[in-house]
């Protein structure tokens, strides 16, 4: 999902920049350049990258239940950043 929203920030000329952060900095420009009726979606994202980051880097057991709603999540997400860029390619 996080590849997804940089594939939609490059769609629109921007970058991140390498610092500290830059995951929410992606997250933060799809938010701001999709439309409002995704943001449930978005707020799922996020609350994915946070759990990502405590599995990553520290203790966390991830239940299948949640891997299935990510796996659903990125799948109906990977569709809205899809759509959103093949509708601005002339």
């Amino acid at each position: 999902m996080l590849k997804a929203s940089l594939a939609l920030m490059l769609s629109h000329g921007q970058r991140p920049r390498a610092q500290l952060g830059h995951h929410i900095a992606i997250l933060e420009f799809a938010r701001k350049h999709l439309d409002p009726a995704h943001g449930p979606l978005l707020d799922l994202c996020d609350r994915m990258r946070r759990r990502r980051n405590i599995a990553f880097y520290d203790i966390a057991i991830i239940s299948e239940i949640e891997v299935q709603e990510a796996v659903q999540a990125a799948d109906d997400y990977l569709r809205v950043i899809s759509a959103d860029i093949q509708a601005r390619i002339p």
